[in-house]
């Protein structure tokens, strides 16, 4: 008889273990499928899907071994749920998370399809960038052209040093009447990967560089504001 019931103790503990293991096993799971809901399946995220999966069966097992399969089940449990906390969105995310220098005059930034806000006055638009640029004198010896829809424009900036944003005045032949403009810059003049370059700052968010048409009135006053040469 005690031997019947040990068994019986014995088969009643390995099945709670193995509930536990399975319990475990959809916890890991549920967590991936909210770790794509919330982060979606990017590069960045199917990298930190590999990583929870890793870590997890790690701590699992180490858990395992010295505290049972109670004790794995949790640290497996808070293992995810740190993964998915990390995937939900930032409350005042950075606007940017990318830069480009640009120290050549043959280097283009390139941005087609800008956004044409609806009822924009194409005789009183402008096209912001931000831009952060980097000189020794009173100003830089590079400047600012392009073209917005294939028509050329020149602008005269009065740089500072330090983050800003650029208000290019767009030429009002450049806007028609389509809802996208392909918008082309470079530098002239004799900028210097050493001492005289602009840095443009991207949003993987945005999908390219931060560049956008706006009314030139609705500005801000710490704005840059260039005037066409």
């Amino acid at each position: 008889m005690v031997a019947v019931a040990s068994r019986a103790r014995v088969d009643v503990a390995e099945s709670r273990g193995l509930g536990w293991t399975l319990g475990a096993a959809a916890v890991l799971l549920i967590g991936l499928a909210l770790r794509v809901l919330l982060g979606g399946a990017g590069v960045g995220d199917r990298s930190a899907m590999v990583m929870t999966v890793l870590l997890s069966v790690g701590i699992w097992a180490a858990a395992r071994v010295l505290g049972g399969p109670r004790v794995a089940f949790f640290a497996t449990l808070v293992v995810v749920v740190l993964f998915d906390l990390a995937a939900l969105p930032q409350r005042a995310p950075p606007a940017y998370d990318d830069l480009e220098a640009f120290y050549r005059t043959d280097q283009v930034l390139a941005v087609p399809g800008v956004a044409v806000p609806p009822g924009l006055d194409p005789g009183a638009a402008a096209l912001t960038v931000l831009v952060q640029p980097t000189f020794a004198g009173a100003q830089p010896q590079f400047g600012l052209a392009g073209t917005i829809n294939g028509a050329p424009a020149s602008w005269t900036c009065a740089f500072q040093h330090g983050l800003q944003t650029l208000a290019l005045p767009v030429p009002p032949a450049a806007l028609g009447s389509g809802q996208t403009a392909d918008v082309q810059l470079h530098l002239t003049g004799s900028p210097s990967p050493e001492s005289e370059y602009l840095v443009v700052y991207a949003s993987s968010h945005q999908g390219g560089f931060l560049v956008a048409l706006a009314p030139a009135n609705s500005l801000d006053a710490s704005v840059t504001r260039c005037t066409l040469a």
